[in-house]
């Protein structure tokens, strides 16, 4: 669920490589991710599984296209067996990059 305001420039680019740094645009780009319009169905559960989005590639994004947002991870109280199942391969590294996510803010 994305309730975010739009940048305000959103209108005036329709893709990602003339809002954001080459370096940040490149990593979503070859994620699939090259207009606003994904980037903003992405925000924040899919950007975090993204293969090179970690912490603080993640807040150079949120800050760029995401102006006064902070996306925050819940907190996570004890680990549940379908949490342990194999055939959820990429919930560890989503976890792993919430844990990041927190310990990042905390600096």
């Amino acid at each position: 669920m994305n309730t975010s305001t739009a940048h305000p420039s959103f209108h005036a680019a329709p893709t990602l490589q003339g809002l954001l740094p080459p370096h940040l645009w490149r990593v979503l780009a070859r994620n699939g991710i090259t207009t606003i319009e994904q980037a903003t169905q992405s925000y924040p559960e899919k950007l975090l599984l993204m293969p090179s989005v970690g912490p603080r590639t993640f807040r150079k994004i949120e800050e760029s296209l995401f102006p006064g947002q902070h996306y925050a991870p819940p907190q996570q109280e004890g680990v549940a067996q379908s949490d342990l199942d194999q055939t959820a391969k990429a919930l560890p590294f989503f976890r792993r990059t919430q844990n990041a996510l927190r310990r990042h803010d905390l600096k």
